[in-house]
């Protein structure tokens, strides 16, 4: 933290999806959503919690008078409703609301909110329990293999698929 760029801190909210027969298009249903968020925006929106719950869209004004200023400049205020599906929004708001009572003030009404990232997760390849694929000394670790969704476990992978390299030598 020697060298902090702001007094802000962040974090992302992860909602997945997993749908049922008939509907097939998973990839095609989150490019929508973030075609959506770039067609109200033009890029990352960004929403007051308190404009959000007041079913209202966040002006460059309110942004302006709220207690929390953003460090994402291009972000244009805009309203996320008109974007995430309902169910998705009810997650994160329930989120956010019980992340509060861990960390008093995540759920404030000057919280601001950015979206949307949409990531999507391939089918994991056939690994086993060190990582290895079903060629011989072939190992699969990260994110970019999908084998994890985040840093901490891409890093931990890593690990692991280090240390096993490392008893065989």
């Amino acid at each position: 933290y020697a060298d902090r760029k702001t007094a802000n801190t962040n974090f992302a909210l992860l909602v997945s999806k997993t749908f049922t027969e008939p509907f097939k298009e998973p990839i095609s249903y989150g490019r929508n959503i973030a075609t959506l968020a770039n067609m109200l925006g033009g890029g990352v929106l960004v929403q007051r919690l308190g404009d959000l719950l007041s079913g209202r869209r966040s002006t460059p004004e309110r942004i302006k008078r709220g207690l929390v200023e953003p460090t994402l400049k291009e972000a244009t205020p805009g309203d996320l409703s008109l974007v995430f599906p309902y169910r998705h929004m009810v997650s994160i708001l329930e989120m956010l609301k019980a992340m509060d009572k861990l960390a008093p003030g995540v759920y404030s009404n000057h919280t601001l909110l950015y979206g949307v990232e949409v990531k999507f997760y391939s089918s994991r390849p056939a690994l086993t329990s060190s990582l290895e694929t079903q060629i011989k000394n072939l190992f699969a670790a990260g994110d970019g293999a999908g084998v994890t969704r985040g840093l901490a476990q891409a890093s931990a992978s890593g690990v692991m698929v280090a240390r096993e390299i490392l008893n065989r030598v």
